[in-house]
């Protein structure tokens, strides 16, 4: 087979792999009581045969994690679940719309003390390749765009110099640590599990 014809296949493949690896997106643990309830996306988007995962630039002067590489993501509204909180902030932050995610499942819900919120993490994938991303520069600077493979390779992690701080990724001048590489230490193992058996 022609490697495109492979590299498509095996994409395929993992979206499958990934259901066995996380929670049903609508099935997770209930968000700790007076916490700011609040959910992102991990997007899986596919270009020319791989996978990569967008991230958002948050703009320096945001009164929450400032300046900081995350996922798109926010605070859930009054009456509105999780899943439609973290595809609404996508549409709002990214410009891609609701109907053209497909969610795979949620990974460890996660507090953080420090801001008060308690995040549930979602895995999506982009329906349509190659999309066009029209970031919100009311919140953000910019979008980041990393292959899951690198993100993937623990060779590209490093301790940070504070405990405090977990393991820190380098990419094209930006860090990725704090919350979102927390949330990142929970779902790649889980990445590479499903990868596995893709």
């Amino acid at each position: 087979m022609p490697p495109l014809v492979c590299s498509i296949l095996r994409v395929g493949r993992t979206f499958h792999a990934l259901l066995s690896v996380l929670a049903p997106h609508n099935e997770w643990c209930a968000l700790r009581v007076g916490s700011r309830p609040a959910a992102v996306a991990i997007l899986l988007d596919e270009r020319a045969g791989e996978l990569c995962v967008p991230f958002v630039l948050r703009r320096p002067d945001l009164p929450d994690h400032p300046g900081q590489v995350a996922l798109p993501g926010g605070t859930v509204k009054p009456g509105e679940d999780t899943w439609s909180a973290a595809a609404r902030e996508v549409e709002e932050e990214i410009g891609i719309a609701a109907d053209q995610l497909q969610p795979l499942g949620a990974g460890a819900s996660l507090y953080t003390s420090v801001t008060n919120f308690h995040v549930v993490p979602f895995v999506a994938r982009l329906l349509a390749p190659d999309p066009i991303f029209n970031h919100d520069p009311g919140e953000l600077v910019g979008i980041l765009e990393v292959p899951l493979e690198r993100l993937l390779d623990e060779g590209a992690w490093a301790v940070g110099n504070q405990e405090w701080m977990g393991e820190l990724f380098e990419w094209e001048g930006s860090t990725i640590w704090g919350l979102t590489g927390r949330i990142l230490a929970d779902l790649l193992p889980r990445f590479r599990q499903a990868l596995a058996a893709a």
